[in-house]
């Protein structure tokens, strides 16, 4: 066990709840074809506070720390990865299911169709990403795009024990390095292709593109001690620096800063320059998260029911207007905070219990 006294009071369901908000934005500023400036402002400033890498940032540091705290019971550590995730996830594919159902033109052919269970055992699975054809005529053409991501954290939960195993072994980081490594090749490499190849498509659900991404939090985590020191208290720091990076590199020299694949330096060196602002904001005045979210984490929730939200509104051809975008936010943040109160909280009370 690594012994680096990490506060265990921090801001980090806030800034996942922050980042999930901007995938909301993000999500919403397209679907709904939003082109006002107001829109244009909220793109150009949040599209370099990406939100998903922030996640994965974030799990690596969390999901480290927590393998770390029961690397003894591998049982244990598996049945808190699914509390955390299956049961909102299942709810949220009945509202699907409900949803998809009622906009059908013909539930009953919808229900004759072979592909639809299929589509159905990859949604309560690992498999959320598939979209059969006869469900591409519904919203956006996919039920609930954002859940990509679901297949990814999976790996990245079972891929912890292996790293903590093998570094158990010569209490060395090499086999980190080498993973992280083979990451940015991996990227690259997947990046170079375009979006209608198969290798781009298969690839992109894979942790091979995101877990260098992912391994930056695995190591704040196991050298805090040595990093603490410059991101404790030191949030306007990185941030100055980071809002800098982007005016002089981006604005003035013009360069390309941002994307899920790396096609130039700059696309890492923003996602680390990014992880220092993630961590810094985590530990600075640390008890922010627990006075204004009182210790209700409705993140995830935002980020698995928003695109059922806007899927819904766009079926109905309600695109052009920012009311959407604000009806959405209403709604997702409502529907998130039952799910946390009776879904989600109950279900990870059931760790002291099982």
């Amino acid at each position: 066990m690594e012994e680096n006294n990490i506060p265990r009071i921090n801001n980090f369901d806030i800034i996942r709840l922050l980042a999930a908000l901007q995938v909301v934005f993000r999500h919403s500023q397209h679907h709904f074809e939003l082109e006002g400036i107001y829109a244009k402002i909220g793109t150009y400033f949040l599209n370099y506070f990406p939100g998903v890498p922030i996640f994965f940032c974030i799990s690596g540091f969390l999901i480290f720390w927590s393998f770390d705290r029961n690397s003894e019971d591998i049982k244990k550590y598996f049945k808190n990865r699914f509390l955390r995730l299956f049961p909102a996830l299942w709810f949220c594919f009945l509202i699907t299911v409900g949803l998809l159902l009622y906009d059908a033109q013909s539930s009953t052919s919808l229900l004759q169709n072979s592909s639809f269970y299929i589509w159905i055992v990859g949604q309560i699975s690992f498999f959320q990403f598939w979209t059969p054809d006869i469900l591409r005529s519904w919203g956006t053409r996919t039920p609930n795009g954002s859940l990509w991501t679901i297949i990814v954290e999976i790996q990245f939960y079972i891929l912890v024990p292996i790293i903590y195993f093998f570094r158990g072994k010569n209490n060395r980081n090499l086999i980190i390095y080498i993973l992280f490594f083979l990451s940015l090749l991996g990227n690259i490499y997947i990046g170079r292709y375009g979006e209608e190849t198969m290798i781009y498509k298969m690839g992109g659900v894979t942790i091979l593109p995101y877990l260098y991404n992912f391994l930056m939090g695995v190591l704040a985590y196991i050298f805090w001690d040595k990093i603490k020191g410059w991101v404790t208290n030191k949030f306007l720091i990185w941030f100055s620096i980071y809002l800098l990076y982007i005016v002089v590199f981006g604005n003035y020299l013009g360069n390309n800063l941002n994307s899920y694949f790396i096609y130039n330096p700059f696309h890492l060196l923003t996602n680390v320059i990014l992880s220092f602002v993630v961590l810094s904001a985590a530990f600075t005045s640390n008890s922010w998260s627990k006075k204004l979210l009182k210790g209700n984490d409705i993140s995830y929730g935002i980020y698995i029911y928003h695109m059922l939200i806007i899927n819904f509104l766009v079926q109905r051809n309600y695109i052009g207007s920012g009311m959407y975008m604000l009806y959405t936010y209403i709604a997702v943040i409502v529907i998130s905070f039952l799910s946390w109160k009776f879904i989600e909280k109950p279900a990870l009370n059931l760790k002291k219990k099982i």
